[in-house]
């Protein structure tokens, strides 16, 4: 079952993933090629997996679930 909680996210994603589709950039790492991670051991930018470090839509598009 799902919350509202739950609901609201999925169409906050699906729109943030619609809004990056059209500026043509990763929606994970916003178009920067690297997702920053907050762990200050790991060092704080990791390049970003699901576009390969491009920040391109579509690459993020061929490696997406």
């Amino acid at each position: 079952m799902k919350t509202k909680l739950m609901n609201w996210f999925e169409k906050r994603k699906k729109v943030h993933q619609e809004k990056m589709m059209k500026l043509g950039k990763c929606p994970d790492c916003r178009g920067y090629g690297v997702v920053i991670v907050p762990i200050h051991y790991a060092g704080s930018n990791i390049e970003c997996y699901k576009c390969n470090g491009t920040g391109k839509y579509s690459e993020w598009e061929k490696h997406k679930q």
